[in-house]
């Protein structure tokens, strides 16, 4: 009884979801998350009672227990996220604020990204992990656990950014990776939904990626941050 009423509040959230992507808007979307068949992208969370639950809730605890307070103030100041987190890894060329066209693309992304979290999250609609919900954590959620939404973001991120600049993919997914495990750190999210957002995050990067509409911008942007760049290494 409770899966079918799952089921059909996750239907009319799709269906909500759709109607609103038909309201006129200045350009064709990217991708179309409403689309997608979220249990062949993402598997389903450990279900409570099983071996795996135990796992993901035991790591959770551990996570908790181990963390130095450095993490913890890492992890608080890594909530409030952008694209131009990557900064950290790649320079601070990598700003708003000289980069028109791709905080334009990017915000684009983000809001897309967005909507395809929020997809996710109702499909499956995992609570958050009982620390958070009883601690009154004052970052403002209401939604869903599973997947991560920090975390695909991050890897939406650090995909795009790798395909910009290859010889530094290392860098980018080790902060991806950082910023995934900051939300367990912190009581927000089990490690299984991080693993579901790493996951999440990448199949989205490269939907982006085939997008005809992404495309037509992309290789522009990739320009404009290549020239940002090599203007900061030469007068580095």
């Amino acid at each position: 009884m409770t899966s079918s009423i799952t089921r059909s509040l996750y239907a009319a959230f799709i269906a909500l979801t759709f109607s609103l992507s038909l309201l006129p808007s200045a350009k064709a979307a990217f991708i179309d998350p409403a689309g997608y068949n979220i249990e062949s992208i993402i598997p389903a969370p450990p279900q409570p009672g099983t071996e795996q639950y135990r796992i993901d809730t035991g790591f959770l605890k551990d996570a908790r227990a181990t963390s130095t307070q450095g993490q913890i103030d890492r992890a608080m100041t890594a909530s409030h996220d952008s694209v131009w987190d990557y900064a950290e890894s790649l320079g601070s060329w990598l700003n708003s604020r000289d980069l028109p066209k791709t905080t334009a693309l990017f915000k684009e992304v983000d809001q897309e990204t967005k909507q395809a979290i929020e997809i996710a999250k109702h499909y499956f609609t995992r609570s958050r992990p009982l620390y958070w919900r009883e601690t009154g954590d004052p970052e403002k959620s209401n939604g869903y656990s599973y997947p991560s939404g920090h975390t695909t973001r991050a890897f939406v991120w650090a995909v795009l950014l790798s395909d910009a600049f290859p010889d530094m993919t290392k860098e980018i997914h080790r902060q991806a990776r950082e910023k995934a495990w900051y939300r367990v750190i912190l009581g927000r999210h089990f490690p299984a939904d991080v693993r579901a957002g790493k996951i999440y995050g990448k199949f989205l990067a490269q939907q982006f990626l085939k997008s005809p509409e992404f495309q037509k911008e992309w290789p522009d942007v990739v320009a404009e941050m290549r020239a940002a760049r090599k203007k900061a290494t030469a007068h580095a």
